[in-house]
């Protein structure tokens, strides 16, 4: 039950990446900004760092409704997988539409994927934390119709693999007949705006058929402006994730009255009681004056966060990679390290200088990480230089 597409295919998300920076470099078009970026995919790691510890429990909630509730047991052949893979877009756009339109859903399992205020293919990696068991409730009518949890597994992991290419600005439209049955870059970067007319359309996964069918579809005009009506201003993953929560609760905790206070969290986002001003529209985005969050510090510290960045990248996919071999207490550590180290990298992209002696803890603990992932017969000799490279080039571009 480990078996999982997306995280096989990080290769190949990593490579499209690299296609589309050579992309902007040749158009001289920038979609990509260093900061914004990093938290893209640290978003995306501790997405997959949570899956790793908790989304067991999600699997096997599917495997117990098949094992014991499933009205028959379906064969896999060539048409049982084509109407599963139709099956699984269908549930997937009720949850991703629910997710928008239910308060509680949004901000649990769904808003940190249109925090950016760009687009492009990070994006696509950036997910929240918690929203896994929330997604599985949707897909349990297929385990009691019969379909098995491996090839449920395997479609699901497909459908959101073909999600990953069309969070880019590179490809504008696509042939007409393709345009009007599949989701594309165009649709789906009108699902990305926070323009009024933009919000809440196109929930499709693969198939955009679903958005016309029950009324959500509307077509690319203007260019997007991207994010979030709140902007959430943080290049921190891990505050990225628990905002939302805590303005949810905190707008649950000032809201009058027990019904109003359920409508708080299973209504619309938005949604006020008349005393409070009623319900909150999104505002129009004045171009003119808005501006992206693009806190940074030196480009000297940049280069020396990036450099880091790339090595927490190393370790998380050894991880990824290897987790089945560890111990539950070695997983913890693990993906605490991982989560701690994306949430200090963020910080320091933040200029927040208070947290620049804990970051020399964390360059020694990173030494200590990798000798102990990494086969013996390199471990100790990269452990040694990782710390050699690293204090001096931190303590210098801190400096700067």
């Amino acid at each position: 039950m480990d078996f999982n597409p997306v995280i096989l295919s990080i290769p190949l998300y990593f490579l499209l990446i690299g296609l589309e920076l050579i992309h902007q470099a040749v158009t001289k078009v920038k979609s990509y900004r260093t900061n914004d970026a990093i938290t893209n995919i640290s978003c995306g790691i501790t997405s997959q760092i949570t899956n790793a510890l908790w989304g067991v429990m999600s699997v096997a909630m599917y495997q117990y409704v098949y094992q014991y509730w499933s009205v028959a047991e379906i064969q896999v052949n060539w048409w049982t997988n084509i109407a599963l893979f139709i099956l699984v877009d269908f549930f997937y756009y009720w949850f991703h539409r629910a997710s928008h339109e239910i308060n509680f859903l949004w901000n649990t399992a769904h808003v940190v994927h249109h925090q950016s205020e760009d687009y492009n293919l990070s994006v696509a990696l950036r997910q929240t934390s918690f929203g896994g068991v929330f997604s599985m409730l949707f897909y349990l009518p297929l385990a009691f119709m019969g379909f098995n949890t491996l090839s449920f597994l395997a479609v699901k992991g497909i459908n959101l693999i073909y999600q990953f290419w069309i969070h880019t600005e590179a490809i504008n439209k696509l042939p007409k007949w393709f345009e009007a049955i599949f989701n594309t870059p165009s649709h789906h970067r009108v699902h990305h705006g926070r323009n009024p007319k933009y919000i809440d359309r196109n929930h499709a996964g693969t198939l955009i058929v679903w958005d016309k069918m029950f009324g959500t579809f509307q077509p690319e005009e203007e260019k997007p402006t991207y994010g979030v009506t709140k902007p959430t201003n943080t290049w921190n993953p891990v505050w990225a994730n628990v905002l939302p929560i805590v303005d949810m609760s905190k707008q649950v905790w000032s809201t009058p009255g027990i019904m109003n206070k359920l409508k708080v969290l299973f209504y619309k986002p938005g949604w006020r009681p008349m005393e409070q001003g009623g319900y909150q529209a999104a505002p129009n985005v004045d171009k003119s004056t808005y501006v992206k969050y693009d806190e940074q510090p030196n480009l000297s510290l940049v280069k020396y966060l990036l450099g880091q960045f790339l090595v927490v990248l190393l370790v998380t996919s050894l991880f990824l990679f290897t987790q089945a071999s560890y111990a539950w207490t070695q997983k913890l550590f693990l993906a605490g390290f991982i989560t701690w180290s994306v949430m200090q990298l963020g910080l320091l992209l933040e200029n927040r200088r208070s947290w620049i002696l804990l970051e020399y803890v964390r360059i020694f603990a990173t030494a200590i990480v990798l000798n102990f992932m990494l086969p013996a017969s390199i471990s100790l000799e990269v452990s040694i230089a990782s710390t050699l490279v690293f204090v001096p080039w931190f303590f210098i571009a801190k400096r700067k």
